[in-house]
């Protein structure tokens, strides 16, 4: 009976330590997400030196304008290819809609109308380089991808965190 107890109680000890474990590590931390945009556009410095969450909404949904009044250039949603707790966050808490809203959105704005579909990427320094590079971008980064790098390429027009 002993040695029942002991071949039974020692694995099953084992694996709920291993399922304890691969639950806590596979938890994300806190999440915070900054919508960035090029340090070329001038938009967020007009009166102030971010936007509101219904004014992000409105530029990378191009629901108000398709260019960005200060420069002329196109709007260009930048997106990760993946779900990720960043888009999760971003989605949820200014788009207000799931990432197949978003998809159906943007897809029937690309039919509808030809607008262009948002540029995806895998990570967060894609993102980044995308933003940097094209003023006309909005996209958004984990903040802990804003390396001083970073920082001389985009500049950061509002902060959602968890």
């Amino acid at each position: 009976m002993i040695k029942i107890r002991k071949y039974f109680i020692v694995p099953f000890i084992t694996l709920l330590s291993g399922i304890i474990i691969c639950f806590k590590t596979n938890v994300p931390e806190h999440t915070s997400v900054a919508v960035i945009i090029s340090n070329d556009n001038p938009i967020a410095f007009k009166d102030n030196p971010s936007l509101s969450a219904g004014e992000v909404k409105a530029y990378y949904l191009r629901k108000i304008k398709k260019r960005w009044p200060e420069t002329n250039q196109n709007i260009l949603p930048a997106d990760r290819l993946k779900t990720c707790p960043e888009q999760k966050l971003f989605y949820s808490k200014i788009l207000n809609m799931n990432a197949n809203d978003v998809d159906t959105y943007f897809i029937e704005k690309h039919y509808e109308s030809g607008e262009e579909l948002p540029h995806k990427f895998v990570s967060d320094k894609e993102i980044v380089d995308f933003v940097g590079d094209e003023i006309g971008a909005i996209g958004y980064v984990n903040v802990n991808s804003l390396s001083s790098e970073a920082k001389a390429k985009v500049k950061t027009v509002l902060l959602i965190n968890e």
